[in-house]
């Protein structure tokens, strides 16, 4: 009995998907439950499994194509079946066969034209009455044709790839976020030397390791409890007054960027704070992600110190309403109770949505964030 393979639906929010790769080939033997497809939605990669034992019949879906949830993607047939016995529910629909040249609205000296030089009409967008191919048509036709071989040629050390499904949507939401939300970056310079000794002493304690990603991310929290506004997200007409701190953690991979998000860091150690950005970036990486864990997000948190950045303006992760930007901790002269002396520094960039939250506000948030740095006994409680 033929068994459809399907788009599945990985989370809430998915309504398509790309298939990226068969791991199996036609007439291949399967068991329920092995990996036949390689499949991504949003930023997440993940694999299909074969609904039941059999053979791989038929693919229905060709590797990069774009589908809804729930579109048979590929049919299992068990030992013995043939294809002509499937179902036809089962089966996609076929690609129309372009109609043969002689049933193609042309004018006489049109197909003639196309005929001289070896064109395909079913290839030519007709302009004349009810569609009809014209010799004008034919003659632009091949004059863009002429024109994209030469274009072809200057550019020939040039690669043009296509967008990966990642690449996509990272331009995408940026491009949503960048031409919705009116975007104002403030930075503030902290010093750093407290936190610096503060993480050392941390991590003298065996089979602790915290980053200094971590303790910014508890800082955070600390700081949206006190200015709640920042972790208010908008729908373009309405304000949401988000009552969970979840806070996105930017995590490059080798072809892009990926937010996994850390849920009620105000009710986390410290520790635990750490130890669930450990598991969700080694995930990340390796492409384990759930599609849920990306999503919920309130506000984000994006580390470039570690190359060597010294400001920068983040992108807001929509709908959210503020992005953290942290720099690089290098080492400064300071004056300290009338002494010169050497301070570790850095400097926070906080991007904000403008139509929701003020300079004042973004600025206040700032400087009790930099006070909590300042002084991080507090974040161990």
């Amino acid at each position: 009995m033929a068994v459809n393979v399907v788009m599945p639906k990985l989370g809430l929010t998915m309504t398509k998907g790309t298939l990226n790769k068969w791991l199996v080939k036609v007439g291949d033997k399967v068991k329920k439950g092995d990996a036949v497809a390689e499949i991504s939605s949003e930023k997440i990669t993940n694999v299909v499994e074969a609904p039941a034992d059999g053979i791989l019949g038929k693919i229905l879906v060709n590797e990069g194509e774009e589908v809804p949830v729930a579109t048979p993607i590929g049919i299992i047939i068990s030992e013995g079946e043939k294809l002509d016995e499937i179902p036809k529910a089962a089966a996609k629909e076929e690609a129309v066969t372009p109609p043969s040249e002689g049933f193609i609205k042309a004018t006489p000296i049109a197909k003639k034209l196309a005929k001289e030089n070896g064109l395909d009409l079913s290839q030519i967008q007709g302009t004349g009455p009810g569609g009809r191919i014209t010799e004008e048509d034919v003659k632009n036709y091949m004059a863009s044709k002429t024109a994209g071989t030469k274009e072809k040629e200057e550019k020939a050390e040039a690669e043009k790839i296509p967008m990966d499904n990642m690449r996509k949507i990272i331009a995408q939401r940026m491009k949503q976020s960048w031409t919705q939300a009116p975007h104002v970056t403030e930075n503030i310079k902290i010093d750093a030397t407290e936190m610096v000794d503060f993480r050392s002493k941390l991590n003298m304690n065996e089979g602790i390791k915290i980053t200094f990603t971590d303790i910014i991310v508890k800082a955070c929290a600390i700081a949206i409890k006190k200015y709640p506004n920042i972790n208010w997200s908008t729908d373009g007409e309405f304000i949401i007054k988000n009552k969970n701190i979840n806070i996105g953690v930017a995590v490059a991979l080798e072809n892009g960027l990926i937010v996994p998000v850390v849920r009620d860091v105000d009710k986390k150690s410290l520790k635990e704070i750490s130890d669930c950005i450990k598991d969700l970036s080694i995930r990340a990486r390796e492409n384990r992600l759930q599609p849920d864990e990306t999503i919920g997000g309130t506000f984000t948190v994006t580390n470039l110190g570690m190359y060597e950045i010294d400001s920068f303006t983040p992108i807001i992760n929509p709908p959210e309403s503020a992005i953290l930007g942290v720099n690089r901790i290098y080492q400064e002269p300071a004056v300290i109770n009338d002494n010169i002396t050497i301070r570790q520094s850095m400097t926070l960039s906080l991007s904000f949505d403008h139509r929701i939250i003020d300079g004042a506000a973004a600025a206040k948030f700032l400087l009790y964030l930099k006070q909590v740095l300042e002084n991080p006994a507090t974040l161990a409680l």
